[in-house]
């Protein structure tokens, strides 16, 4: 049997943290032992959990019963819309996860200044200064919003969606970060799956050209995947380890990614570059 494709981990932006550059998200249809063996087999040592994600809370469990905790980077995005429930918020991660620290504290899908502002984000200082998170940051998918508050807020970590349809994070975002920039980890690589349809004549991607394209863009440290079988995460994995894409597949894909991205006709839908 030939051997598994394997990932190995680097640094993590600014953060002190090592994670390999695609992390797993829980939450598409890898149950427990899927867990594991993305460990294992394929060296992935990120996985974006939260309380309700019971399968991957499971795997994680058990590699920690292990012993492998210190070789593991959790994230996590609990729903914290007021400082009152940040405490409470890790709680129930760590409870989850039957573990002390949270690695990667994000506040989720971060919508305006109040969302971040008042208490929240005294309250998730606190939490690292007490050494029960490692890094800070939010997910946001407005990227002016995301920028501004890279400048006014020591955001360890930026969690935000970049794949071939939408690229503008690429000159509002990466094109603006200093040497000491925060941690990039992208998620959307497939575009929930648009990417890996045709689309007026042009395309489709495969799965691995997608998360290939991500991890492209050097500013991108991890990008999520959120296979839905092992079958699926090790071709994932195999693709990321034939690195970047080269340029003319790159023109290809932006091309059908332009197509792609007119489709979105609604915030909803979230139209934008």
């Amino acid at each position: 049997m030939p051997e598994a494709p394997r990932l190995t981990p680097r640094p993590f932006g600014s953060t002190g943290l090592h994670a390999t550059p695609l992390g797993l998200a829980c939450n598409y249809g890898i149950d427990a032992d899927g867990v594991e063996r993305a460990f294992h087999d394929h060296g992935i040592n990120l996985f974006f959990v939260t309380p309700r994600m019971a399968p991957g809370i499971e795997g994680i469990r058990r590699l920690i019963r292990a012993g492998h905790r210190d070789r593991i980077v959790l994230a996590t995005t609990p729903s914290v819309p007021f400082g009152f429930r940040t405490e409470a918020a890790w709680k129930a991660c760590v409870k989850a996860l039957d573990v002390d620290v949270i690695d990667v504290f994000l506040l989720g899908w971060v919508r305006g200044r109040w969302h971040i502002g008042g208490r929240t984000w005294p309250a998730m200082q606190r939490l690292k200064e007490q050494g029960k998170v490692r890094a800070l940051g939010i997910s946001a998918h407005d990227r002016p919003l995301a920028r501004a508050l890279l400048d006014e807020y020591p955001l360890d970590v930026l969690m935000c969606r970049y794949n071939a349809a939408h690229r503008g994070a690429e000159r509002e975002i990466f094109a603006t970060l200093g040497a000491q920039r925060p941690a990039i980890l992208s998620y959307t690589a497939t575009r929930w799956g648009g990417l890996l349809k045709p689309k007026d004549g042009l395309g489709p991607m495969t799965a691995p050209e997608c998360y290939r394209f991500a991890l492209g863009h050097p500013a991108v440290d991890t990008t999520l995947c959120g296979a839905g079988s092992l079958a699926e995460l090790r071709e994932n994995v195999a693709g990321v380890l034939e690195g970047p894409l080269h340029e003319q597949r790159l023109e290809e894909v932006r091309r059908f990614g332009d197509a792609v991205r007119a489709t979105a006709t609604s915030r909803l839908g979230f139209a934008g570059g």
